[in-house]
């Protein structure tokens, strides 16, 4: 059983008097949940607790059968924590969609295997939220409350790690390029872009217009191929164009809009 992991923590739950069960998502890209004993501080000592939401720390577990489903944290350090989020609601609502997301899309690791390996993949889920939180917590410092590119580059990235990024190089209906069209709309059950020309007004996308789609395809393809850091000076993206991602995340996952309970927080 590998037993030193590093990890985010997703989500967490009191537990008894001082303890906490964490879900965490590891570098791996896969999650585990971990009772961290005395993990809400407090007690004698009045010992506190670093164990928040969005914080990357180091675990040493106590070894556990093999079809253990909660681990018990031996030892525990705080590896990167974020400070202005938490002073920001908005910003930490949008922490609470970042980690409710990538809950629900990770899958539980499996820490007997003798092959796991920890170390993050080029492209994986912690690579993606890890970047997130610290580019939200970099915005929140500088600027204020406008958290739109945050947002909609994290839907974006999300898209590219789980193999569903809408298709925007041809037109998934006539095969066109896609770069010579002026309006376009985003088509959830074909995977991509469709030009306007060639389906009917009822199909078009209800939160964005044809030609704003334009736009919002402008936006993914710019996302596809720049890393985080490229949008750091840019200061807003329309919120439904992050709206119309949602529902294509959505459709694509099978999931409905009224299973991420943070959504409303943010819209």
């Amino acid at each position: 059983m590998i037993t030193k992991v590093e990890g985010i923590i997703l989500s967490k739950t009191p537990f008894k008097d001082r303890h906490l069960i964490c879900r965490l998502l590891l570098r791996s890209g896969e999650k585990i949940s971990a009772i961290f004993y005395g993990g809400q501080g407090g007690g004698t000592k009045k010992k506190s607790s670093f164990l928040e939401l969005g914080h990357l720390v180091k675990l040493e577990l106590t070894r556990a059968k093999a079809n253990a489903e909660i681990f018990s944290v031996k030892e525990w350090t705080l590896s990167w924590h974020h400070n202005e989020i938490r002073t920001n609601h908005k910003a930490f609502y949008l922490l609470c969609f970042f980690l409710e997301v990538t809950d629900k899309l990770a899958v539980e690791a499996n820490l007997f295997d003798d092959l796991y390996d920890d170390r993050p993949s080029l492209e994986s889920m912690f690579k993606v939220l890890s970047n997130a939180i610290f580019y939200l917590e970099k915005r929140t410092t500088l600027s204020g409350d406008n958290f739109s590119v945050d947002l909609f580059v994290f839907l974006a990235k999300t898209l590219i790690d789980q193999g569903v990024f809408p298709e925007r190089t041809h037109c998934v209906l006539s095969g066109h390029e896609l770069v010579d069209v002026t309006e376009m709309t985003l088509l959830n059950e074909q995977g991509g872009f469709a030009d306007a020309s060639c389906i009917n007004s009822d199909m078009l996308d209800s939160k964005v217009n044809a030609r704003d789609s334009k736009n919002l395809w402008s936006f993914l393809c710019q996302t596809a191929i720049n890393k985080y850091d490229y949008f750091e000076s840019l200061e807003t993206i329309p919120k439904e164009f992050s709206n119309s991602l949602i529902d294509y995340l959505c459709y694509q996952i099978q999931m409905n809009r009224a299973d991420f309970k943070s959504l409303s927080l943010i819209f």
